[in-house]
């Protein structure tokens, strides 16, 4: 220990030891012996009762409070303050049907999903339960999904079960068929005139023979093409055999 640290320990002893000689002059002294207790209350036991009053409150009539109406306490014009004009009733939204078609279900123990086709946006989703539609029908909900159907609920209350579509659109202008070719039996031939026994005749309409008429314009043109590349190869190739 270094000669300031025992300085100020010898300062805070001898600070301690003079408060406790002070102390002990104090009691010394008789300081804190002073005390004694009051003498009980003579009359505590002759106190009247005071009655308490259980009837309940009531309200005085409102006629009683007119000018605390008439003249408002925490206006600073002492006016009543005007009622505020009645906020106009909003039309409730537009109730819009539901116009779509169910064009798919997937269901698995992990996943329950619905293929829609929205006819008002042109648009293809995909909904689990409890997705709403979007766009202006975002007012439907589904709700559930069947093997077959699905229901939405609308935000009223209104359900709708919606069956699978099952329709197969028909084959595009224009489109190649691929596959085995199948044999069409020829319509009737008209005899007697353009008479068949049995059936009404049979008058092919103009226009219908002026496309089969170019068409098989064009079949012989394409024909006579091929005919004529053919003898134009056969002779170069004699040609050469000469040569």
């Amino acid at each position: 220990m270094n000669t300031q640290a025992a300085k100020l320990l010898s300062a805070i002893l001898a600070g301690v030891c003079a408060v406790l000689l002070l102390l002990a002059l104090a009691l010394e002294l008789g300081f804190g012996r002073g005390y004694a207790w009051l003498p009980a209350d003579r009359d505590a036991a002759g106190v009247a009762k005071v009655a308490i009053d259980r009837t309940s409150f009531k309200l005085p009539p409102e006629a009683q409070f007119a000018d605390t109406t008439a003249r408002p306490l925490f206006n600073d014009d002492r006016k009543p303050t005007p009622d505020s004009p009645d906020a106009p009733d909003t039309p409730p939204p537009t109730k819009v049907p539901l116009n779509i078609a169910l064009t798919g279900i997937i269901l698995t123990p992990q996943l329950h999903l619905a293929l829609v086709h929205d006819k008002l946006g042109n648009k293809d989703l995909a909904l689990k339960v409890g997705m709403p539609m979007a766009g202006d029908q975002g007012g439907w909900t589904l709700t559930r999904i069947n093997p077959r159907s699905a229901i939405f609920r609308e935000t009223s209350g209104d359900e709708v079960e919606v069956e699978l579509s099952t329709a197969v659109a028909g084959p595009r202008p224009n489109a190649t068929a691929v596959g085995r070719p199948v044999a069409v039996a020829p319509p009737p031939q008209p005899v007697n005139g353009g008479f068949v026994p049995g059936q009404p005749p049979v008058v092919a309409p103009p226009a219908q023979n002026e496309q089969a008429q170019a068409l098989q314009r064009r079949i012989e043109e394409r024909r006579a093409q091929m005919r004529e590349e053919a003898e134009r190869l056969r002779q170069q190739k004699a040609e050469q055999k000469q040569q």
